[in-house]
């Protein structure tokens, strides 16, 4: 039997990253595994230096953490085991570093739902994490309301 024992969930503002920590909440609880909740944001420009760069990167860490805080409270009634992880750098490399620096068995991600023309010209943070993950990765988009609707404690 194939045991997990860590999923990573990389979240941002968008509703297909909300109702994706929603559904892999209520879909692994059973087997009660270790959940990563994960926000990347973009570099600060090295074009900025100094405090300026340090305020910025100060500013992008705390805004990252309150998005995870509200992510976690969608989540807190399951009883999962929940650390809140922030990094800089491109968001497909920074999910495929974490996932291999702690071992997890899974990744959860919502799809933005981008067009095809989109994806061809600006890539794709889902299809960089599919190319590159060593663990099977579950995407999620446009979930009927009947998979968030009892997991959803609002």
């Amino acid at each position: 039997m194939i045991k997990i024992e860590s999923v990573l969930v990389p979240v941002d503002g968008s509703a297909t990253s909300r109702d994706a920590v929603i559904y892999a909440a209520h879909l692994l609880n059973a087997r009660n595994p270790k959940v990563y909740l994960l926000h990347v944001w973009e570099p600060i420009s090295l074009t900025i230096g100094g405090e300026e760069a340090a305020k910025m990167r100060q500013e992008a860490h705390d805004k990252a953490m309150e998005l995870l805080e509200g992510r976690r409270k969608l989540i807190d009634s399951v009883g999962l085991d929940i650390e809140l992880l922030a990094r800089s750098g491109r968001p497909e490399y920074e999910i495929l570093n974490v996932q291999e620096e702690l071992d997890c068995d899974l990744i959860v991600i919502g799809s933005r739902g981008m067009s095809e023309l989109e994806s061809v010209i600006m890539g794709s943070v889902v299809s960089g994490v599919l190319e590159g993950a060593t663990c099977p990765v579950l995407v999620t988009r446009n979930l009927r309301a009947k998979y968030l609707k009892e997991a959803s404690p609002e």
